[in-house]
Formats: C-alpha cells, sequence, structure tokens
C-alpha cells in the first residue's frame, strides 16, 4: 500500500511536468520516441526521459520507469505547421502539431522613434515612395503574419556597391519579425528543390545573394511559390502531400534583374544604393547605425510596424518602378542577340540543329543543355521536330515565320519563307557550326 501511494505521489509530482513538455513522436515496434517541447530534440528515447525525471528528483530509474509508463504523452503528428501567436503545440482536426512560430525576442515599443530606420530605406531605395510602399507591406506582414491568402508580391533589391546594408537589412528584419518566422537562404538554389516547401513556410523568406534567369526552372518555381498559397508536392524522404506556403520572398542581389517578364505584377523592383563616398565613411554610417538598432532601435522598428496605418492595397500589383522599366526594357540576353545576329547575317539557311550553336553556347559559358531550347526559342526559333533530310532523321528548328510544305513531285520536304519562297529542306539545312 505504502509503494501505490509513493508511485501516486511521483505520479502527481512528476507526471504533469513530464507531459508538459514530451510529447510521443512515433512508435516503432515496442520503441517509442518523443519530441522535447523545450530543447527542440525529437527522436528521444525512453532513456532520455527517465534521466530528465531523475535530475528533476526522482531517486531511483525504477520510480522514473513508473512515471513515464504511466503518464499518458499526447502523440503529435509528423508534419509541423507554422501558426503565429499560438501555442507551441497546436491542435487542428483533433491532431496536435508543432508549432514552428516561436514568441519574437524583440518586443515592439511604439513610444521609441523608427526614424532612423525609414531615413535609412528612403536613402538606399531612392525614394520616399519606394521607402513607404515597402514600409507599408512590412507593417501589413508584421500586423498579419498568417494569412488564408498571403500578398502575391514579391521583392527584388539590387546594388553592385559593397557595404549598402543589404545584410544588415536582412538581419533587421530576422530580429524584428523573429527567427522562425524568416527564413534565409545564401543562394537562390534551395528555391527549386525538394526542400523548398520549408523555406516558405514562414512569413518572409531572404536570398542574400539572388541570380535568377528568365525561363529556367528556378524562375518557374518563383513565381508559382510567390502566386499560391498552398503547393501540392513531394519533399526529401516524404511522400506527396499538401503544404501551406505563406513566406513573401525579399531577393537582395549585386545585378540587376533579367528576368521580369513585361506584364509582370508580382515583382517590386529597385535598387539599393548608399551615396556615401569611401569605405571609411560608409563604416562610420553604419557603426552609428547598428548602435541605434543594438539600443532600442529593434524595438522601435517592431512598434512602427505593430502600428502604423497601411494606405497601400496589399494585394494590388507591384507599383512601376523606373527600375523594373528598365529591366523590362533590358531583357534580352546577350546570348539570344548573338543568335539573332547570326540569323540575320545568314537568312539563307532555315533549318538548324541544337548542336550547330553549341560553339556559340560554349562562348557564352551556357553548359546546361537544357537551357538551349529557352534560347532558341527566345531568339526565334521553333521546334520542329524530326525530319527525314539526305537519309538521317535530325531534330530541326525553323524560324520562326517559315513553315513546312509537303513534299511534291517526289522531291523531299520544303520550306516556305513568309515571303513565299519555297526551298527544298536539303539545300537550306545547316551543315556548320558558328
Amino acid at each position: 500500500m505504502e509503494d501505490l501511494e509513493i508511485n501516486e505521489a511521483l505520479l502527481n509530482r512528476y507526471g504533469t511536468d513530464l507531459a508538459k513538455r514530451f510529447f510521443q513522436v512515433r512508435q516503432q515496434g515496442n520503441q517509442k520516441y518523443y519530441y522535447d517541447l523545450e530543447t527542440g530534440e525529437t527522436n528521444l528515447q525512453p532513456m532520455h526521459l527517465i534521466g530528465v525525471l531523475m535530475e528533476w528528483g526522482v531517486e531511483t530509474i525504477t520510480d522514473a520507469q513508473h512515471v513515464l509508463k504511466h503518464q499518458h504523452l499526447l502523440p503529435i503528428a509528423q508534419k509541423k505547421l507554422y501558426r503565429p501567436k499560438q501555442m507551441p503545440i497546436v491542435k487542428e482536426k483533433q491532431l496536435h502539431y508543432i508549432n514552428l512560430w516561436r514568441e519574437p525576442e524583440i518586443q515592439p515599443d511604439s513610444n521609441l522613434s523608427a526614424e532612423p530606420f525609414v531615413n535609412h530605406l528612403v536613402r538606399v531605395l531612392g525614394s520616399s515612395e519606394k521607402a513607404g510602399y515597402l514600409l507599408d507591406m512590412l507593417a501589413y506582414r508584421y500586423q498579419n503574419p498568417m494569412l488564408e491568402h498571403k500578398p502575391h508580391i514579391a521583392f527584388y533589391f539590387y546594388g553592385s556597391q559593397g557595404g549598402a546594408g543589404k545584410s544588415t537589412f536582412a538581419e533587421t528584419l530576422t530580429k524584428v519579425f523573429g527567427r522562425s518566422a524568416v527564413q534565409t537562404t545564401n543562394t537562390v538554389d534551395a528555391l527549386s528543390n525538394k526542400g523548398a516547401v520549408d523555406l516558405w513556410s514562414r512569413t518572409l523568406l531572404i536570398v542574400e545573394e539572388a541570380q535568377v534567369s528568365k525561363g529556367t526552372k528556378l524562375y518557374d518555381a518563383i513565381k508559382s511559390y510567390t502566386g499560391s498559397d498552398i503547393v501540392t508536392t513531394d519533399k526529401k524522404f516524404a511522400d506527396v502531400s499538401t503544404y501551406e506556403i505563406p513566406a513573401q520572398l525579399i531577393m537582395m542581389s549585386n545585378r540587376t534583374s533579367m528576368f521580369i517578364e513585361e506584364q509582370d505584377r508580382r515583382f517590386f523592383v529597385s535598387q539599393w544604393h548608399l551615396d556615401i563616398e569611401g569605405d571609411r565613411n560608409r563604416a562610420w554610417y553604419f557603426k552609428e547605425y547598428r548602435e541605434w538598432l543594438n539600443n532600442g532601435g529593434y524595438e522601435a522598428i517592431a512598434g512602427l510596424l505593430k502600428t502604423r496605418r497601411i494606405t497601400v492595397n496589399p494585394f494590388e500589383a507591384a507599383p512601376m518602378t523606373a527600375e523594373k522599366e528598365q529591366a523590362i526594357g533590358a531583357m534580352v540576353d546577350p546570348v539570344v542577340l548573338a543568335i539573332q545576329s547570326f540569323l540575320e547575317d545568314n537568312t539563307q539557311q532555315r533549318l538548324f540543329e541544337e548542336r550547330h550553336f553549341e560553339s556559340l553556347f560554349h562562348r557564352y559559358k551556357v553548359s546546361k543543355s537544357s537551357k538551349w531550347k529557352y534560347f532558341l526559342g527566345e531568339a526565334g526559333l521553333r521546334r520542329h521536330g524530326r525530319v527525314l533530310i539526305k537519309g538521317k532523321q535530325p531534330t530541326v528548328w525553323l524560324r520562326k515565320d517559315d513553315e513546312f510544305v509537303p513534299a511534291k513531285g517526289g522531291l523531299g520536304p520544303r520550306v516556305k519563307t513568309p515571303e513565299g519562297s519555297v526551298y527544298l529542306a536539303a539545300d537550306v539545312y545547316a551543315i556548320s557550326d558558328f
């Protein structure tokens, strides 16, 4: 009877605390595995929990085993959810999930002035209008971190000048929104692989060294994830499933945009430039700026974003900036220009294979043959397919406005130009490289 009373006392004293901190993640055979809410460790074994119980004051391993055996620990689902301002373990549809969101260390203080931050944005973006739009969009996401439908707007900031504070801006957002609310990656490559859904699962996604080309798998992925709220895909070590992708993308780069389409509605494009000459002068500028950030600046920025009255409609198309107009106007790749130049200089050649442009692609360091089709299409060629020419069946490309004419009178396939000229395919087939 005495042992039973002791064990009940142990359960009452330690069992509740154990259930608040630990959750069962899976069971393999007779072996159970646990998640520690306090440390974030997962796949912990019973011996780890027994060790914690003994650190708390349970005297023997037998007593600790008794507490663990008789305490019900909630099972949690494998998928993790992002639920800002909710508890670390959230319950949805009768299941319990780990919440990726954690309370930010920085707490907003609207009594402090965020003027240095606002002035800095005006300075690096070049106008109060652009800074105001960025502040409105950041404030909207700070006030509405998790939305059923996110604004389908992404940001692209560029500047070749070193020491202009692009990394400081990324660090500032991470501090203000909280580390659990911001995902950061050094390059864009991760945005199109099987782990991309994890990067897009928070409030903001920041790429610090962005290099994107139009017509690539990466560009298509960015457009898709920016314009969607959920995605059905597979990820590494997981089956196909549906994932929430609430993040808005912010790309920082050293080069101008080379991927913006003429009718683009998604991207807000601006140069990021600090008009301070000399490394020493810029160093002093950021020394003072960072001192302000570390002495109430982060709290002031959070206070500004929390209380700012938003004047733009976050769901409208991104405003057209001078930089975006320039990017659209300069949307011709030098590889495309080189192909177009050859086509203009060699009007007698009407049929081509990809191999005919191989030396040109090597000259411009286009190593992946998967990109060749994109450049040929942009230059005004279109893929026709296999054609019997001189006893062979190569896959050929036509000039955009040319067309094949059926064989007639024992002759082989012919090519008709927009001007009405008709040539035997064998006579206008390019047989030499550039």
